[in-house]
């Protein structure tokens, strides 16, 4: 009896054990993902103003805007571990035909670039804990500023290279007698009118 009694204790203690086990590496890996969750974040967060500011220059200096982008890598500790999680986030820039009136004055030539971003952050053994992704939308100039962040393509209502209509206010003015219409917040190139030659008076 004493020894099935002992034998019942063990089994007991090593269940307990066991599930204690279990409940810590539920808890490691249920810590692990939160801290991926906001790596992952934290990357799609500070990307669109890095990517700005790569187009801005790009811009200024006269080269092409939507050349590839490299990866930004960075680190992430968890607990004691330094760099245990590690993020990659790519970028792809395409033209975008997101908001309908541009600045389509000469000078300003306003375009639109949806901006897709894509974080993917794995652990120390390479494995993919995370993947995020995020659309935004630049606006891009011939003059300073060059580029600006305009927000995120789905948040900010705008179907990505389509024609709804974007984050300006459109104020519309209709010509009463003709009943055209012209958007009063875009500075178009006027076209030059030709004048008028008279003869001289002999």
């Amino acid at each position: 009896m004493t020894i099935l009694r002992a034998l019942f204790f063990a089994a007991v203690a090593a269940a307990i054990a066991q599930s204690f086990a279990a409940l810590a590496l539920t808890l490691a890996r249920t810590e692990s993902l939160h801290a991926a969750r906001a790596a992952a974040r934290d990357a799609l967060g500070a990307a669109p103003v890095t990517v700005q500011q790569i187009v801005a220059s790009r811009i200024a200096l006269g080269s092409d805007p939507l050349a590839a982008i490299a990866p930004v890598v960075s680190c992430a500790s968890l607990g004691a571990l330094p760099c245990a999680l590690r993020t990659t986030t790519s970028v792809a820039l395409r033209p975008s035909g997101a908001g309908a009136i541009l600045q389509n004055n000469a000078i300003v030539a306003e375009a639109r670039i949806d901006v897709s971003l894509r974080s993917v952050v794995t652990d120390s053994a390479g494995s993919a804990v995370v993947v995020a992704h995020r659309l935004a939308l630049l606006r891009t100039f011939a003059e300073a500023p060059y580029a600006t962040y305009e927000g995120d393509a789905e948040s900010a209502g705008i179907a990505p290279s389509s024609l709804t209509a974007g984050t300006l206010v459109d104020v519309i003015y209709r010509n009463a007698k003709s009943g055209a219409s012209i958007p009063g917040n875009v500075w178009s190139t006027a076209p030059a009118a030709q004048p008028s030659l008279t003869p001289w008076p002999q």
